[in-house]
């Protein structure tokens, strides 16, 4: 499981064992987008400083690079 913050903002990315990638605003506690793609756990997380692109890993795929803003998605 991972928590990251995007720099300088209320908005937050978090993984973990649901094999989904959740985008958050922290202030209203509301999840704003949810990201599939993962066959496992997810194990880490990593995000650029605008929080426009991400890199997971889990064991089952490896390393997975995301632009959450150009793919399609299913909210809550």
């Amino acid at each position: 499981m991972a928590v990251q913050f995007v720099h300088d903002t209320h908005y937050v990315f978090s993984v973990g064992k649901d094999r989904l990638i959740k985008y958050w605003d922290a202030d209203k506690f509301e999840l704003l987008l949810t990201l599939e793609g993962h066959h496992a756990e997810i194990w880490c997380l990593s995000i650029n400083n605008h929080g426009d692109f991400i890199v997971s890993g889990s064991y089952a795929v490896g390393i997975v690079q995301k632009s959450p803003f150009l793919l399609r998605y299913s909210p809550k």
